[in-house]
């Protein structure tokens, strides 16, 4: 159990450490904390007892252990007051975008690298979660249509389809009048759902138009299914860091970040909990790399975070994803709570 006075010496040294990137000697935290440097080493003695501290020398200073990091961002995370500079700043940054989700999730993937000094992760879900606001068929040949997906999230998406027989623009705009109530306010994997009920019912086999629609809405909804699509910052200004000048952690660090479908699994990993998330280190069990720091947070349609050394300034980046999180939030649905803030 941390003693108060042991909290306070830990944070500094915690602090000291990660601007620095040296182990901390005693003497530095006593001239900070007005201290005697014989009360700072007894106490030192005692956090490297609990394992809080190590000496990666004999003669040298402490630095901490990932035990250590996960108290003092802990403590951040229970903080409720954030930097209204930083906010300011984030809601600026949006401000100046273009409007709609991709220009969104783009500035927020560009924001979270430069305000971190880090790799930033931007992960949109799957358009199967996405809600539908139409799909309606135009009209092109005899025997070609265009669907047409419209999502809540402002997002659409075209593709031409054949049919086995001719197809007129009347035909189809029945087609469209069958198919609203099915779709309107349904995700893909919903509609798609109803779609397969509804293929088997005798109404649709006596039908024949009505066996078209919905084997026309099929085939259009089966190809929108697509993996999550992950956005990635500051891969360069990552390994550029002190912690990878080692060739083979920046490989592997590299490695993470060229990964999609292993940056997803981190993702989700870290969101296993409401709110914004830490991995630490070894806490990470998805890459195995040990040396990595997650920081993330849950949006609407997705999640965001960042990507960084186990010394990464925890102290700006966990209230810059916070605030960048509530703000996205708001954008991309206006009538969400905010939840991250």
């Amino acid at each position: 159990m941390l003693s108060p006075r042991g909290r306070r010496i830990l944070f500094a040294l915690v602090s000291e450490y990660i601007a620095s990137g040296e182990p901390v000697a005693s003497s530095a935290l006593a001239r900070e904390m007005e201290l005697s440097s014989a009360s700072i080493r007894a106490v030192l003695a005692e956090l490297e007892g609990q394992g809080f501290l190590h000496k990666p020398h004999t003669s040298a200073g402490r630095i901490p252990t990932e035990r250590a990091l996960r108290v003092f961002v802990d403590a951040l995370l229970a903080a409720v007051e954030l930097p209204a500079d930083l906010r300011n700043n984030i809601e600026a940054r949006f401000r100046s975008i273009e409007p709609g989700p991709e220009a969104a999730l783009r500035a927020t993937s560009k924001l979270l690298a430069d305000v971190s000094g880090v790799a930033s992760i931007v992960l949109s879900s799957p358009s199967s979660e996405r809600t539908l606001r139409e799909l309606r068929f135009i009209h092109l040949r005899s025997t070609e249509v265009l669907a047409v997906l419209v999502g809540n999230d402002a997002t659409v998406q075209n593709r031409v389809l054949r049919t086995e027989h001719a197809i007129n623009a009347s035909d189809l705009d029945r087609i469209n009048n069958m198919l609203t109530q099915i779709v309107t306010g349904r995700t893909l994997y919903q509609v798609r759902t109803v779609l397969g009920q509804e293929l088997e019912t005798e109404r649709a086999q006596a039908d024949a138009r009505l066996r078209l629609a919905l084997t026309l809405a099929d085939r259009a909804l089966a190809h929108a299914e697509e993996p999550a699509e992950v956005l990635v910052e500051g891969a360069a200004q990552l390994i550029q860091r002190p912690e990878f000048a080692d060739i083979d952690r920046a490989r592997s660090a590299l490695r993470t970040l060229e990964d999609k479908a292993l940056l997803v699994q981190l993702i989700d990993r870290a969101m296993a909990a409401p709110g914004i998330q830490v991995l630490i280190g070894s806490e990470d069990e998805i890459t195995g790399a040990g040396a990595l720091t997650v920081v993330a947070a849950p949006v609407a349609g997705g999640a965001i975070g960042v990507i960084g050394p186990t010394r990464i300034d925890y102290g700006s980046v966990v209230p810059a994803v916070r605030i960048t999180a509530g703000v996205l939030e708001r954008m991309l649905d206006p009538n969400a709570d905010d939840h991250n803030e």
